[in-house]
């Protein structure tokens, strides 16, 4: 996998200073063009400049940085036709193009590895501003898209032209479902699933011989994983489910004819790349790596996540110096604990020694040293009880402060006597921990009726997949009544009434249909659709923190394969 190159680093040192003092020129002359200097040309200065930088990025074969810069100067070109107070957007993001290849420069030095895909969001920012189509994430990556996989027995899908478009229409009505969520960032994993359940019913649709049921079982699997392995869901990854979407469309238009369609070799690559970052191992991935000639897995979504924020965080240059103040810091408290060791535990300013080890500990946590950070707020509660005493602490007390002390003497001791390590890299550009999630709106009670009534349609769930897998024994739905009924209920006491209509037509389907007299012909594509009744409901109790905030839209696709089952939903 080609997201990870070798760094010669003896090269780059080389030139490294001359680089950077040559990025360093280039912004201030752009700066000096914006603030209307009159000396020389600043903006020839600067795109000459980043034409030499070009050169000795090519050079170093740094290919995310060398194409980073090439969209800096095609960005540049056309800047002395537009007025500075038209240009802030570019003024921006060309003056955040150079200080991102400074640090790059810095960060390939401190990895040791070059990873062109981190500088695709900062590539992408260029692109944006000058009207482009961004960059896909995979756009470093390299696969045979020559090869085509074989598919895995599953069972089809048999339906009429008459009733093709009328499914694909509430099949993809349940992937927007899904997708908004995911756009959103509300309930990410249970609206990933609820877009599983459309790309699984769309690749039986299509069935094994049409080209593009591989996109919606190569679409099916990268969701998979992206759940499995926690992935993270940034705007590059909605686009690509968003691109899935628009193919949908195409075959809502087009009809059964558009599933005859080659796949977008795009979409393909795209996919192939996620499911091989994601880091999950199994027979069918390593077939898909082996026949889509993809190297092996030398980073997953974790890791490169982290390098992210190693990107965007501190250089080496700042750790460094902040280790130094730490150092100097410790220094003086301890000469403060030494001090009243010898003077009956007295501490003299107890107010300075606090404020000094809150500093310590937040600069400890800036710095990546996450772990020694939390050992000494561990211990600031101790200190402020020595007030209570008149500013004395006691001998035990003052013995584990300076026990700690110089564990984090020796912690911070370390940020320059090493090279950071990805790890505290990554931590060392963590924001700080978002504030406790306001309480819920829902009272207790709401709260367990929710919960239940969840559990209820759960336990229906189980019971549609045993009746079908038993060859349609009645026994596993004997009950099913009356748990729907019990979530009906729950559903009036919330005064939700679209979703206790469609649970009424659901109950009316199960003692009609289910467990009539006579069981229909077309019984298993039944209950598929009402499956989807069941999953809709189910998810629309998930997709809201509280009662209030629960979107009854989202019930539409459970009415639309209501009333394709005959049973269409009345709202009293």
């Amino acid at each position: 996998m080609n997201t990870a190159d070798s760094v010669n680093l003896q090269t780059l040192n080389m030139v490294r200073n001359e680089l950077v003092a040559t990025i360093e020129q280039a912004a201030r002359d752009l700066e000096l063009f914006f603030s209307g200097s009159q000396e020389g040309d600043p903006l020839r200065s600067c795109i000459d400049a980043v034409k030499q930088i070009i050169g000795i990025l090519k050079l170093l074969q740094f290919r995310g940085a060398s194409l980073l810069a090439e969209e800096l100067y095609l960005a540049l070109q056309d800047v002395n036709v537009i007025q500075p107070k038209q240009s802030d957007k570019r003024l921006e993001q060309v003056s955040n193009s150079f200080f991102v290849m400074t640090r790059y420069l810095e960060y390939v030095q401190q990895s040791e590895r070059k990873l062109p895909v981190l500088l695709v969001p900062y590539i992408n920012e260029l692109r944006k501003v000058r009207k482009e189509p961004v960059l896909p994430e995979s756009h470093f990556f390299s696969v045979n898209l020559n090869y085509t996989p074989a598919l895995p027995a599953f069972e089809p899908i048999t339906v009429s032209d008459k009733e093709f478009r009328p499914l694909l229409s509430r099949l993809r009505h349940m992937y927007q479902l899904g997708l908004l969520g995911v756009l959103r960032n509300r309930q990410v994993q249970p609206s990933l699933g609820l877009m599983r359940r459309a790309l699984i019913r769309l690749q039986r649709l299509g069935g094994r011989d049409k080209p593009l049921t591989l996109l919606w079982w190569l679409a099916n699997l990268t969701i998979v994983a992206m759940v499995r392995q926690n992935m993270e869901m940034i705007e590059s990854r909605k686009m690509l489910l968003s691109r899935i979407d628009r193919v949908i469309r195409q075959v809502q238009k087009g009809g059964p004819a558009a599933y005859a369609a080659a796949p977008p070799r795009g979409l393909v690559k795209e996919l192939m790349y996620l499911l091989v970052l994601s880091g999950q191992e199994s027979d069918t991935i390593k077939a898909l790596q082996r026949g889509y000639g993809i190297a092996p897995v030398e980073m997953t979504d974790k890791h490169l996540a982290g390098e992210r924020q190693a990107l965007r965080g501190p250089s080496i240059h700042t750790v460094n110096s902040l280790s130094r103040v730490l150092q100097i810091e410790i220094t003086n408290t301890k000469n403060v604990l030494e001090l009243a060791s010898v003077s009956g535990y007295q501490i003299d300013d107890l107010p300075g020694l606090q404020e000094t080890l809150n500093k310590i500990a937040e600069t400890l946590g800036v710095v990546g040293l996450t772990g020694p950070s939390l050992v000494l707020k561990g211990v600031l509660p101790m200190v402020g009880n020595w007030a209570a005493a008149g500013n004395r602490a006691n001998e035990k007390d003052l013995e584990e402060l300076a026990k700690i002390l110089l564990y984090l003497e020796s912690a911070a001791a370390s940020l320059e006597r090493t090279r950071i390590s990805d790890e505290r890299l990554a931590t060392a550009s963590e924001q700080a921990q978002k504030q406790v999630v306001a309480l819920s709106e829902l009272s207790q009670a709401e709260r367990i009726v929710v919960q239940e009534s969840e559990a209820g349609l759960s336990l229906a769930k189980r019971a549609i997949t045993a009746f079908s897998e038993s060859g349609f024994d009645l026994s596993h739905i004997r009950n099913i009544s009356k748990t729907l009924e019990s979530v009906w209920g729950a559903m009036v006491i919330l005064d939700q009434k679209r979703a206790a209509a469609a649970l009424l037509c659901c109950i009316r389907f199960v003692d009609e249909v289910l467990l009539g007299p006579e069981q229909p012909d077309v019984l298993k594509e039944l209950l598929e659709t009402f499956a989807d009744v069941i999953i809709s409901i189910e998810y629309f109790l998930d997709t809201a923190p509280n009662i209030a905030k629960l979107d009854n839209s989202v019930l539409q696709v459970a009415e639309d394969s209501l009333a394709a089952l005959g049973y269409p939903v009345v709202v009293r």
